[in-house]
């Protein structure tokens, strides 16, 4: 089963982190349309075969996306 990601803003709101297991990556908050591209590409690759490990990753960035917009 592949854990679920976290996505947190920073304290100054310039900057989100994804954190998921062992692995985390901060990027700055315009880099969310970027970082939501990129991880729906490798949900999508060679027919969706990967999208078990990559779906839970576009959710969560899709629902900070939703957070960030209010």
């Amino acid at each position: 089963m592949t854990a679920k990601p976290v996505v947190e803003a920073s304290a100054d709101g310039r900057s989100f982190r994804i954190t998921k297991s062992a692995w985390a990556g901060t990027y700055a908050i315009d880099a969310l349309p970027r970082q939501l591209k990129f991880y729906r590409q490798l949900r999508d690759r060679k027919n969706g075969a990967y999208a078990q490990h990559y779906q839970p990753t576009v959710e969560a960035l899709e629902e900070f996306a939703r957070r960030m917009d209010r």
